[in-house]
Formats: structure tokens, C-alpha cells, sequence
């Protein structure tokens, strides 16, 4: 195998793992997770009644999330995912998007960091968290992306941030 393809499985594993930290600080935090088309397709519990329940769908949880949810289109007009959204979030009607981009060393994911506040200011239904963290982005990157919040954009966190965020505002 090339150096480049075990670098690119290296980056894909070190991002896998930091998804997995916020999908477990989520569930610690009492939110169910769905599936895309499981979210999609359950209604919430208000529309069920106990007479007309049809019990073959599930219903909704109040507080749960889905991974790699489709949250609209990009400023491309391409389809756009969120890597987390969250709904039942306090103070959160619309939900809540969380990005979380990891570079642990020299690459381009800091690169994106343009891309990602265009399309959470513009184009996100919902205000939304970054999670930006590992050490690898180029000086100057995450203080560049904490200068963008704004609208949408409600903060820029490191994991344990967003950890220290998350037991006071989920």
C-alpha cells in the first residue's frame, strides 16, 4: 500500500474516532440515535394517539440525533449533510447541526474551514457547533474559523470544549 493511500485511511480513522467521541457524548447525554431514514420516516409522538396509534411505526424520540443527516443544499446547490443534527436540544427549535473536522496532522481539512462557515451561514435551516480539533491545521486556521461565528455559526469548539459545552447547555 502507497504512503498517501495509508495516509488518507490514517486521516479517515482519526476522523471516524472524533465522530465517535460527540456520538458518545450525545448518548451520555440522553439523545437516541436514529437512522437517516429512520428519522425521516417516524412521527413525533404529539401527532400519535393511543387510539389511532398505528404501532407498526415507531415513534420519535423528543431528544435524538442522526448522523450524516441531509440538512439541505450547499452554496453549490449540491446536496449537503451535516455530520451530526440534533433535535430536542434546549433553546434549540429548529435543531441543532454539529460539524466536527479533525486534522491531527498536515492536510487539507482546514482548508474547508471557508466552505463550511459559507454553507452553515447561508444554506444550514438550524444554527450549528464546530468541532475543530487534533493539531495538525495550520497556524492561524482555528483562530480564523472562531472569527466567524455569527448568524448560524454559534461557536467553534475543541472536543473538550465541546464537552464542558454540552453538560451545561444539553
Amino acid at each position: 500500500m502507497s504512503n498517501e493511500r495509508n495516509r488518507l485511511l490514517r486521516a479517515e480513522s482519526t476522523g471516524s474516532v472524533a465522530e465517535s467521541t460527540i456520538r458518545g457524548v450525545l448518548m451520555g447525554r440522553g439523545y437516541v440515535e436514529l437512522g437517516v431514514q429512520e428519522a425521516l420516516e417516524a412521527e413525533p409522538e404529539a401527532q400519535q394517539t393511543a387510539m389511532f396509534r398505528d404501532f407498526g411505526r415507531r415513534s420519535r424520540p423528543t431528544r435524538l440525533f442522526v448522523a450524516q443527516f441531509p440538512i439541505g443544499h450547499s452554496i453549490y446547490g449540491l446536496p449537503l449533510n451535516a455530520d451530526f443534527w440534533v433535535r430536542g436540544a434546549p433553546g434549540y427549535p429548529q435543531g441543532l447541526a454539529i460539524e466536527v473536522k479533525w486534522q491531527q496532522s498536515t492536510g487539507s481539512v482546514d482548508e474547508k474551514f471557508p466552505y463550511l462557515v459559507l454553507n452553515i451561514q447561508q444554506c444550514y435551516p438550524c444554527p450549528a457547533l464546530v468541532i475543530a480539533d487534533g493539531g495538525g491545521q495550520r497556524p492561524g486556521a482555528i483562530q480564523w474559523l472562531r472569527s466567524q461565528v455569527e448568524g448560524n455559526l454559534l461557536g467553534v469548539y475543541s472536543v473538550t470544549e465541546f464537552l464542558a459545552w454540552a453538560n451545561r447547555k444539553l
